[in-house]
């Protein structure tokens, strides 16, 4: 049997836990601005787990939320990711270019605009018939929010993002 204060230490413990589980840590933190749920989409079960990979402008952690819309029609697909490349990055002149490579395209339609007060960048291909998507949210220089559409139009896909918390992705630690 515990002695006394150390079944009240253990129980003091067992209490605090559940609070310690609801705040999250890095890089989980970086989901917290993504939301849970789109009205009108479905969610997947469970969000993958984090991930660092590595592409032409560098190392990254990534987080990310998948939705999908099943119409008579058609499948929707569409995926919130966040991308950070740590601090010193400076992603914005990468996707710049990107973006005028990929208008270079025929059937690729291009649009700089503002989500939730950030630079986007969004690039539409129609080429194969239904349309892809992929928005790109500069929310630091080393942090991106990125929404990948499947059959999804741009405007839609801007919508979709505008739902995103950008305050707490830019504060996530």
């Amino acid at each position: 049997m515990l002695p006394r204060k150390a079944g009240a230490a253990v129980l003091m413990l067992c209490l605090a836990a559940p609070a310690a589980l609801l705040s999250a840590s890095w890089p989980l933190s970086l989901r917290d601005g993504i939301p849970k749920s789109l009205p009108g989409w479905d969610p997947a079960p469970r969000d993958p787990l984090p991930d660092t990979d590595e592409n032409e402008m560098g190392t990254y952690t990534e987080v990310s939320r998948f939705f999908q819309k099943i119409e008579p029609s058609a499948a929707r697909q569409f995926r919130i990711v966040v991308q950070d490349y740590g601090k010193g990055a400076d992603l914005e002149a990468a996707i710049r270019k990107a973006m005028a490579e990929a208008g270079k395209t025929a059937g690729v339609e291009t649009a700089e605009t503002k989500v939730g007060g950030f630079s986007a960048y969004a690039i539409t291909d129609h080429s194969q018939g239904q349309p892809t998507t992929l928005v790109t949210v500069v929310v630091s220089p080393g942090r991106l929010v990125l929404g990948q559409g499947a059959n999804v139009e741009q405007p839609d896909a801007l919508k979709l993002l505008a739902r995103v918390d950008f305050a707490k992705v830019a504060a996530a630690q």
